[in-house]
């Protein structure tokens, strides 16, 4: 994976001036998506920095979504900043966007195995 275009990419998806102060939260991101990959799947495939940045971003908005606590005003309760909810929402729908985007390097998530035998009924996710 091209790190320089992950670090270019959250530099996008967050507005933030320097990706790098979020290196840990890159990397960790990049791992997470290594863990996710098919075995030969193509790790140089540009769509997975596209993933690893939407993962680190979505990260990146759950964090400032802790500190974004409301305001007491004379007028009652306001929001330090616009509603973090709907950061929120939008960076996992971009991550869900990706992945299904990368569905043919990754290894499948939804899949749910059952399996019989004898009396009893074992579930496996």
């Amino acid at each position: 994976m091209n790190l320089a275009m992950i670090h270019s990419l959250f530099t996008l998806f967050s507005n933030e001036e320097d990706s790098h102060a979020f290196a840990p939260l890159i990397n960790a991101s990049v791992i997470e998506v290594q863990r996710q990959l098919r075995d030969g799947a193509d790790v140089s495939d540009v769509r997975l920095c596209y993933l690893v940045a939407s993962i680190a971003y979505l990260r990146y908005t759950q964090i400032n979504g802790a500190k974004d606590y409301p305001l007491a005003t004379f007028a009652g309760n306001i929001s330090r900043v616009a509603d973090g909810s709907q950061k929120l929402s939008f960076a996992e729908r971009l991550v869900k966007d990706y992945q299904r985007l990368c569905g043919d390097l990754l290894k499948n998530q939804d899949s749910i195995f059952f399996a019989v035998g004898g009396d009893s009924c074992e579930y496996n996710s």
